[in-house]
């Protein structure tokens, strides 16, 4: 009996042993992480009057849901153009190698080595009304274009910067992609852009849902670049949170704010869960 209980008794101090390995790892997560939401949520409801006073006081003033909307749409804005551009250099970074791979790779990453705040003062120089893009439209002719403090160069600038979460992660699934497939399509009668829609885009729909996903949380959540580059009439949600706290001081209405972006990025991480599920690809596929 003593011996058939040893093999038992063994796992389960394996199993314990793993689970105090887990636990630095959970009480860092608890301290740095859901310690600072509880914190915040509770700050929510710390200003005068009800208690959801905050909370209606965004959903029923036009000017805040104003900026929740400006702050989606920007991010629904960004990922779109990151994925019109992302996709085909994603594809140019899974069929390349050797020195031509590792140059794509460079290029890709070369604007996250860069400071976001000397980025947005490159991007103003390009952008100002004196900048490059002006000064070569006068050259051709052109009228001058208002670039700068405009939804049109926050767009342009955070899809700079945000282009390469979404390669990479294209780039990513394609290179598991057998190139036979394509190949097999095109024997079949299929042209290049068959076979992009009809097997290049299915196989490769969870690079795009995760580069999608990194680049509206990365959106919605960009704060300096929007504040160099735009103005009053380019207001998001982040930059409102900066400017209840260090200007008017409302802490409370600032934690429900964030409580409330918190909320909308969840929200879209649960669609992404949704779309990944097999049973729900199988049932749009049918």
């Amino acid at each position: 009996m003593a011996r058939k209980d040893r093999p038992i008794g063994a796992i389960a101090r394996a199993g314990y042993a793993r689970a105090a390995g887990l636990i630095p790892m959970m009480l860092f997560l608890v301290v740095f992480f859901i310690g600072p939401l509880l914190v915040n949520f509770s700050q929510s409801f710390a200003g005068p009057g009800t208690m959801f006073r905050e909370y209606r006081r965004i959903f029923t003033d036009g000017y805040y849901l104003l900026v929740i909307f400006q702050t989606v749409l920007l991010g629904c804005a960004v990922t779109i153009g990151c994925l019109v551009l992302g996709y085909p250099l994603g594809m140019a970074i899974a069929r390349a190698s050797g020195r031509l791979k590792a140059a794509l790779m460079f290029a890709v990453v070369a604007p996250l080595l860069v400071n976001v705040v000397v980025r947005s003062f490159g991007w103003m120089v390009i952008l100002g009304n004196q900048g490059v893009v002006n000064w070569i439209g006068s050259a051709l002719g052109l009228a001058p274009l208002e670039l700068m403090y405009t939804w049109w160069g926050i767009t342009i600038a955070l899809v700079h910067v945000l282009l390469p979460f979404m390669a990479l992660s294209i780039a990513s699934v394609l290179e598991g992609i057998d190139p036979r497939l394509e190949e097999a399509a095109k024997v079949l009668g299929a042209n290049a852009f068959n076979a992009l829609r009809l097997v290049l885009l299915p196989l490769s729909f969870e690079g795009i849902v995760t580069g999608s996903i990194l680049v509206f949380t990365a959106t919605v959540g960009s704060f300096v670049t929007i504040m160099l580059l735009g103005n009053a009439s380019t207001m998001v949600l982040p930059l409102l949170i900066y400017q209840q706290l260090t200007v008017v001081s409302d802490w409370a209405f600032a934690a429900a704010m964030g409580t409330t972006l918190l909320v909308l990025v969840a929200t879209l991480l649960w669609v992404q869960a949704r779309f990944m599920r097999p049973g729900w690809r199988q049932a749009r596929t049918v």
